[in-house]
Parts: C-alpha cells; sequence; structure tokens
C-alpha cells in the first residue's frame, strides 16, 4: 500500500503541472472584458467590435480546442448560444467567438 502512494501522489503533481501549463497558454484581454484568449495567436485586426487573430489551432469544422474550452470554463465563461460560432457570457458581459480555419475572431456582443 505504501509502495502505491509515491507513484500516485507524483501522478497527481504531473497532471496538475501539465493542465496549469495548457492553461496558462490563455490571457485575459482587458479590451474584451476580459475574456481569455490564445497567447500564440497573432493580431491581425483590432476595430470598435472586437478582435481579429490567425491562430492555427482555430478550426471551421471543429472551432476551438478543448483546452480553450476548459479555460473558458474555468475563468466562469458559459456558453449561452450556438455550437461552432458560440456566444459566451460572463455576468453581464457577452462575447462572440467565431472560429474559422487558422483564423479566430473574438466580438462584443451589445
Amino acid at each position: 500500500m505504501k509502495k502505491a502512494i509515491l507513484p500516485i501522489a507524483l501522478s497527481c503533481l504531473v497532471l496538475i503541472g501539465g493542465l496549469f501549463m495548457l492553461l496558462s497558454n490563455y490571457k485575459a484581454d482587458a479590451e474584451l472584458s476580459g475574456f481569455p484568449v490564445p497567447q500564440n495567436a497573432e493580431l491581425v485586426e483590432e476595430n470598435k467590435y472586437g478582435k481579429n487573430f490567425d491562430w492555427s489551432k482555430a478550426s471551421g469544422d471543429h472551432g476551438i480546442p478543448w483546452s480553450y474550452r476548459l479555460a473558458l470554463k474555468l475563468d466562469g465563461w458559459q456558453k449561452v448560444e450556438g455550437e461552432l460560432t458560440p456566444i459566451y457570457q460572463k455576468d453581464d458581459k457577452r462575447i462572440d467567438l467565431i472560429a474559422t480555419t487558422d483564423h479566430l475572431s473574438v466580438l462584443t456582443v451589445k
């Protein structure tokens, strides 16, 4: 029984560390009501409606990766509408997230 404690503890530590590293790939953007955006996404356009990014992990067929959905959920953002172009809400803030092939649009919903 005692022999199993060390491998279990190390596995938990590795899992927690991996999850932390995965979630640290997203940062809150103050101009987008604190909505997390991928750190490695390249900003290509910004206007009064929101921001557009080039991001290789965005897909028109599959939307955003599960790690991004998890980061949004852990940050308190709930998907309230849509599948491939979902609207996320946190408190009274709403964001329209549009993913196409290698492109991500994060737009503020009024």
